[in-house]
């Protein structure tokens, strides 16, 4: 058996939405559909603003200018994030600077932050890999002291929540990726929310070439008509996806008899949206079981995308710093699908692969 880690969404809604702005003929990002899709957004996610962009690349880049990123300014990330969290900081111009990760989540982890920070650092990045929660809560405290804007990159993280909050009320800017595989997906397309009135003037004007007046720069980062005419109608099953989502990882984590095996620490007070199921591995070759799991025809993320720290990939590796933590955290994990379009043969099959390869 193969067990897909692709999940499609779609819903009935998506056809009459597409109707209604084809019937229109207006298909930029200058249709008024695009603020009634921020509408539903920011009243989904309780934020103030929310403003639509093309892309989640997109929307960190919008966010890093927002916030005053410049060249030669310096950004803080951890290393175990993606490499489209990094690259906008290097088109900006700005220089990524690697912190280490917490002992046992992919939250920065405080002690090295503040020996990272210079009178350089002008953002700080956290990203939540797969929707498990980090501190973010204590992170946002911590940043206000030093006055530093704190960016939360929740591309793999809709819905998830800490202290009973969804993460983006703890960001100063969190940026969203609605790609096809997201929970809330629109094909290609992103969003960004912020409850600051300058982050969000900012964040406008640079996506609509800095309102064309000839005296601010922008680039043309805007969502297409289409793309928000389908995000409208998504939104509302986006609590159906986590619920299911949710379900289908109880469900493989009580089946688990495997004793080197199990779900990866979630931060006190946190509850993950289950983008994947994160497992904690105790092999002697950890390597060895996810690529046993994948011939059985279990994918594993960690395989897809030959997941490392960032500093081990050929093109950022002249950024190296020493990250203990973060390396050892991306030796011992591996994901799970545990998308909507599995079925219970499917997930007992994913449970007894697991089972067998002690």
């Amino acid at each position: 058996m193969n067990i897909s880690d692709k999940y499609l969404f779609s819903c009935d809604s998506d056809f009459e939405n597409l109707r209604r702005v084809l019937a229109d003929k207006k298909l930029s990002g200058t249709n008024d559909i695009i603020l009634e899709y921020e509408s539903h957004l920011k009243d989904f996610f309780n934020s103030k603003y929310a403003v639509a962009v093309s892309s989640g690349t997109s929307a960190i880049q919008t966010a890093l200018f927002s916030v005053g990123v410049r060249s030669g300014d310096e950004v803080i990330v951890s290393p175990t994030c993606p490499v489209m969290t990094v690259f906008p900081i290097l088109y900006m111009g700005a220089k990524p600077v690697f912190c280490d990760t917490c002992v046992d989540n992919f939250g920065l982890d405080v002690v090295d932050l503040e020996k990272k920070i210079s009178d350089k650092t002008k953002a700080v990045i956290e990203v939540p890999m797969w929707g498990y929660p980090t501190g973010v809560n204590k992170l946002q405290e911590f940043l206000k002291t030093k006055e530093i804007p704190l960016i939360l990159d929740l591309a793999q993280a809709h819905g998830t929540i800490i202290e009973d909050k969804y993460l983006s009320a703890f960001g100063d800017i969190s940026c969203f990726s609605t790609h096809d595989r997201k929970i809330l997906a629109t094909g290609e397309g992103g969003f960004i929310l912020t409850n600051n009135d300058y982050y969000e003037g900012e964040a406008r004007s640079f996506i609509q070439f800095g309102n064309m007046d000839g005296k601010l720069f922008g680039l043309n980062f805007k969502l297409g008509a289409l793309q928000a005419s389908v995000g409208i109608g998504r939104i509302e099953y986006i609590q159906n996806q986590l619920n299911i989502r949710r379900k289908n990882a109880e469900y493989i984590l009580a089946g688990i008899k495997n004793e080197k095996v199990k779900e990866f620490h979630i931060v006190n007070g946190g509850k993950p949206n289950y983008y994947a199921l994160l497992l904690q591995l105790d092999f002697e070759d950890n390597g060895q079981f996810i690529n046993q799991l994948s011939e059985k025809g279990v994918p594993s993320d960690i395989l897809r995308y030959n997941y490392k720290v960032l500093y081990e990939y050929p093109a950022l590796e002249s950024l190296k710093e020493t990250c203990k933590n973060a390396e050892a955290l991306s030796k011992k994990i591996t994901t799970i699908p545990v998308h909507p379009g599995l079925n219970n043969s499917e997930l007992d099959y994913i449970v007894n692969q697991i089972n067998a390869l002690a």
